[in-house]
């Protein structure tokens, strides 16, 4: 009789790495697209309140895409910072 074992279950790396990259490419979607409709506006600066947001809802998609690996949260931000940039402030 023929006996069948059990193979340890690991994960698929090159499909964890294609859904890392599908959920990065979507993050980056968003803020492109929430940039895009801010810089349209162009006729006034947004408010600190405004950029504030912004960064949230960029820093909550690149945890997102870290499945909420928790110990990440300020460098989520910092990073959410950095691509914001200085979006919406008038240069004269």
């Amino acid at each position: 009789m023929a006996t069948q074992t059990d193979t340890p279950t690991q994960p698929d790396k090159a499909r964890t790495n294609s859904v890392s990259r599908i959920a990065h490419n979507r993050q980056s979607d968003i803020v492109s697209s929430t940039v895009a409709k801010v810089t349209r506006q162009g006729v006034e600066p947004l408010t600190d309140e405004q950029r504030r947001g912004l960064i949230a809802v960029t820093a909550y998609y690149l945890a997102e895409c870290r499945h909420f690996e928790p110990g990440h949260e300020e460098e989520d931000w910092l990073t959410a910072e950095s691509q914001i940039g200085s979006l919406g402030t008038r240069v004269c």
